[in-house]
Parts: structure tokens; sequence; C-alpha cells
């Protein structure tokens, strides 16, 4: 059996960590079972996360559901057209919000010809889970890339809802979600979670999750959990739990019955 994990507000705390108790049921569960991610980060950030707690993790879903992996192979991918993207980064740049692009590697690219050196390590300063970024402009990176983007993260201190609403009138083409309290996210249309979970080599599994962005994933699967401190809306989707290690002590006390 496959247990599927969101990291953000679920497997992981606002400061990036995994909990001991965490660890510990996931190599127990993955001495009989997989085990993977579903999450907005990338794959590099999956990857390191996976070195640094010594994790079994042959499925990650990343940059909520434009890529999936098995086995470190790509097995779909659903990326923004770079031409639209390039367009899309000048309209957001015009509202004055801090926006990024991470690649494939893991890098992040900021708009440091637009806003300057200075802003960026403000920026830094309040996000620091997000880690390094490339000294190269977020437009000069853009514009040399030979292919499209998987999604465009944008954080917004402020009126995150009213910068939403607008966001999903100006790009209706596109898939458009408050992935945190302070983060939009913008992905090609028809992205999601789910989406890239049917294009895994697996037919069902357990999925435990957090926001709303998980939705589309907990509404399909029969076997599923939602942390205590998600949306109510959410609570009717999955049995509710403090832990990804209460969710698998469950998952694991089935097995025995």
């Amino acid at each position: 059996m496959l247990f599927l994990s969101d990291l953000d507000g679920t497997l992981m705390d606002s400061n990036g960590n995994v909990t001991d108790e965490d660890v510990e049921c996931i190599h127990q569960w993955t001495q009989k079972h997989a085990f993977g991610f579903v999450t907005g980060r990338d794959r590099a950030f999956c990857v390191a996360l996976v070195s640094k707690y010594q994790l079994s993790c042959e499925y990650m879903i990343t940059d909520n559901g434009a890529n999936a992996y098995y086995k470190d192979k790509n097995v779909y991918s659903s990326l923004i057209d770079l031409s639209e993207g390039i367009q899309m980064c000048k309209a957001i740049l015009a509202y004055n919000l801090d926006l990024f692009y991470t690649d494939e590697a893991g890098n992040r690219y900021y708009p440091i010809s637009c806003y300057g050196k200075e802003r960026l390590h403000v920026f830094k300063k309040k996000q620091p889970s997000l880690g390094l970024f490339s000294d190269v402009d977020l437009m000069e990176y853009l514009n040399t890339r030979q292919f499209g983007l998987a999604k465009l993260s944008v954080y917004v201190e402020k009126d995150l809802d009213l910068i939403l609403n607008q966001f999903r009138g100006l790009f209706k083409n596109y898939e458009v979600m408050a992935t945190s309290k302070d983060y939009i996210e913008i992905t090609r249309k028809g992205t999601n979670k789910w989406e890239a979970f049917c294009h895994l080599p697996v037919e069902d599994a357990i999925f435990i999750g957090d926001g709303e962005n998980d939705l589309c994933v907990l509404e399909k699967l029969n076997d599923t959990y939602v942390m205590e401190h998600a949306p109510e809306s959410l609570k009717a989707y999955g049995v509710c739990v403090k832990s990804v290690a209460e969710a698998m002590n469950i998952e694991s006390r089935k097995e025995n019955v």
C-alpha cells in the first residue's frame, strides 16, 4: 500500500522540519509499504528532504501537480508555455509583488533588475525556508530558458483574497490558487495533484493533507486523513489527526486486525 503525504503544514512545520515521531513511523512503514510526497514544493526540495531524514520515497507529486515522479523518473509534466509565462511575469510585476520561479535543480530566480538586491535581501529574511536565490535576474533567466514553466510563485503579504480574485480574472486560462495564507501559485490550466496522481503507476493510496489544494485528492481517494488545523471545509473528506504518525499508526492497526 502507498501512503502519500502533503508537506507544508502536514509532514513539515513552518520551519521545514519533520518530527522524530513522523520520521520513525515513515521508516517503519517503508519496511513493508511505499511512501511518497504530494506537494507544491519543487523536486529538488523534496530530494533534499528525503536525504536529510534518510527516507524511502519512491513517489513524488511536485509543483502542485505540474510534475510527477516514480523512482526518480518523470512520468508526467503539465507546463505553462514559456512565452505565456514571460508575459504573466510582466503582468504580476506591475502589482509590485514578490514573484519568483524555481527551476528543476532548485535554483530560485527573483526579479532583481526590477526590484533591486536590497528588496531580495528583505524578502529572504521574511521567508528563510526558501533558501538560496540565484544572482541571475528572473526575466534574464526566462529569456534563456528552452521549455515551459511548472509554476509561478507569488508572495502576498497583505490583501491575499483581493489579489487572488484579481489574478483569477487576469489569468482566466490558468490555475490560480492560494496555497497558504501568504502565497499564490499559478500553474497550467487543468493542473492539480489528482491529475498528477492518475499518471503514477498505482491505482489506490492513503493520503493526508491540510490545504484547499489537497481537496482534489481527498475527495477522490477512499482512505484519507486531514490535519486537525485544516479548514473546516476539508474535514468532511478524511479522518482528522494531529500528525502523519497518528495516521500511519491507524493504518498499521487496521492491518493487524
